[in-house]
C-alpha cells in the first residue's frame, strides 16, 4: 500500500447517529487520552494537546514551536498526545483528557456539539479541507458535473462527503460507490474512475513512486469546510483564556518557521517527534508542501494563521452542513471564538 491514512474523515451520513451515540458514551471515559506523548520539562503551565493523527509532518509547526522554545517562552509545557488510535478527539477534549486539541473537520465538530459537548473552536489549521478527488492524468475534474456517472473509490466515511458535494451544488448524487479503503491502487489498476483522497496524502506518495495524478479539492468544487479545527472546552477557555491565546501565538511562530523552511521542519519530525514511525522524509516533505497552500488564504494574510471567518462559516460552510442532513446548527458566535487568534496576533 502506498500512502498512509490522513486526518480522520467524517462518518457516513447513514451511520451519523451511531457516531453521535459513541461520542456521547466516550465523553464519560475520556479523562485519560490514549497514545504516546512528547513533553517538555520547562516547568511551565502544563497543556496537553490532542493530535488527530500520528506525529507526522502535518503537525510540523506545533513541533517547531516546541523545539524552538516558543511554548516555554510563553510559560507553557506542552505535551502532544498521539491521535492514531483515538476514535474521537472531540470526546477526549470534552472529557478533560486534553486541554486543547484538533477535531478533524466541521462535521465531526458539529456532531460532538450535538451530543452536548461544550466545546469551542478557536482556530482552523486548514482554511480549506484537504479532502478531494484524485484521478489519472487523462481525466480532469473541474466541476461536480464531471463526476456524474463515475465510479469513485472511497471508504465508508467518504461517501457522505461526495453525496454532500452533489447536494451543495443542487444535484442528486449520481455516482457509483466502490469500497476501496485508504489505498488508491484501484485507480491506477483501472478499476475505478476516481478516488476520494486527501490531496496532501495519497497523491503525494503515488507521485513520488512515479505515478502522477490530477487532484481537486472539494472546496474547489463548491463544498467549503475548515479542516483541523483547534478546539478547547468553554470552561477551560473561560478560566484560562490567556493560556489558550499564548498557545496559539506560540504555535503561529512555529508554523511560520515550518513554512519558511519545510526541509528543516521535516527533519525535526522524522528525526525527533515521529522518529519511531519510520516516516519517509521525501513523502513527509511532499505532504507539508501540499498542506501549506491549504493553510493560507487572503483571509489569513489579513488576520493571521488559523483565523476563523464568521461569514464563511455561517454562509457556505453551514450550507454544506445543512446539505449533509445536519439541522439546528449552533450560533456561530457560540461555537467559534475568533478573538483568540486576534489576540495572538496583537
Amino acid at each position: 500500500m502506498i500512502g498512509t491514512r490522513g486526518p480522520q474523515r467524517p462518518r457516513r451520513r447513514a451511520n451519523r447517529m451511531a457516531g453521535v451515540v459513541a461520542v456521547a458514551a466516550t465523553l464519560v471515559l475520556a479523562g485519560c487520552a490514549t497514545g504516546s506523548a512528547d513533553s517538555g520539562d520547562g516547568g511551565g503551565e502544563a497543556v496537553s494537546f490532542q493530535l488527530d493523527w500520528v506525529k507526522n509532518s502535518q503537525f510540523a509547526g506545533f513541533f517547531e514551536a516546541d523545539d524552538a522554545g516558543y511554548y516555554s517562552d510563553a510559560g507553557l509545557d506542552v505535551t502532544f498526545l498521539d491521535g492514531g488510535d483515538v476514535a474521537s478527539t472531540a470526546a477526549v477534549i470534552a472529557g478533560g483528557g486534553a486541554q486543547i486539541g484538533i477535531v478533524s473537520n466541521m462535521a465531526r465538530y458539529m456532531d460532538a456539539l450535538e451530543t452536548g459537548a461544550d466545546l469551542v473552536a478557536v482556530g482552523a489549521l486548514y482554511q480549506q479541507s484537504p479532502a478531494g478527488i484524485m484521478t489519472l492524468p487523462d481525466r480532469t475534474i473541474t466541476s461536480v458535473d464531471d463526476l456524474a456517472g463515475l465510479t469513485i473509490g472511497t471508504d465508508e466515511s467518504g461517501t457522505a462527503d461526495i453525496n454532500t458535494l452533489f447536494a451543495v451544488n443542487g444535484l442528486e448524487p449520481d455516482w457509483e460507490d466502490v469500497r476501496v479503503g485508504y489505498d488508491a491502487a484501484p485507480l491506477f489498476d483501472g478499476q475505478i474512475d476516481a478516488y476520494y483522497a486527501y490531496v496532501t496524502n495519497q497523491p503525494v506518495s503515488y507521485d513520488l513512486a512515479g505515478q502522477p495524478s490530477n487532484t481537486v479539492t472539494f472546496a474547489d468544487l463548491g463544498f467549503e469546510s475548515y479542516g483541523g479545527l483547534i478546539v478547547t472546552t468553554r470552561e477551560y477557555l473561560e478560566s484560562n483564556r490567556d493560556t489558550v491565546e499564548s498557545f496559539v501565538a506560540a504555535t503561529t511562530k512555529g508554523w511560520a518557521d515550518a513554512i519558511d523552511d519545510p526541509e528543516a521542519a521535516v527533519d525535526l519530525v522524522t528525526e525527533s517527534y515521529g522518529a519511531d514511525l519510520g516516516l519517509d522524509p521525501a513523502a513527509e516533505l511532499g505532504t507539508l508542501e501540499a498542506q501549506v497552500p491549504l493553510m493560507t488564504s487572503d483571509f489569513t494574510d489579513a488576520n493571521g494563521l488559523f483565523a476563523l471567518d464568521p461569514a464563511l462559516i455561517e454562509g457556505p460552510m453551514y450550507d454544506a452542513l445543512t446539505a449533509s442532513g445536519r439541522e439546528s446548527l449552533p450560533e456561530v458566535s457560540s461555537a467559534f471564538d475568533t478573538g483568540v487568534v486576534e489576540a495572538a496576533n496583537e
